[in-house]
């Protein structure tokens, strides 16, 4: 079995999109899902937007198209 490391970006909306973005390009091993807000009750106001998935080394991951 092929080993995965977690991975998640954290920050406000656009910079999490515009990192993601790059990363994908960059990192054929790198699966990221879309960006969303949290929804932590204690953050209310605070938000952040966190965008979450997994490296799998020596695997080019297959992605689904953009729709």
């Amino acid at each position: 079995m092929k080993k995965k490391v977690k991975v998640r970006i954290q920050g406000d909306e656009k910079d999490v999109e515009r990192l993601r973005e790059i990363l994908l390009k960059r990192c054929p091993e790198l699966i990221l899902a879309n960006p969303r807000r949290g929804s932590s009750p204690r953050y209310q106001g605070r938000q952040k937007y966190a965008s979450y998935g997994d490296f799998q080394f020596n695997t080019k991951r297959k992605r689904r198209s953009k729709k």
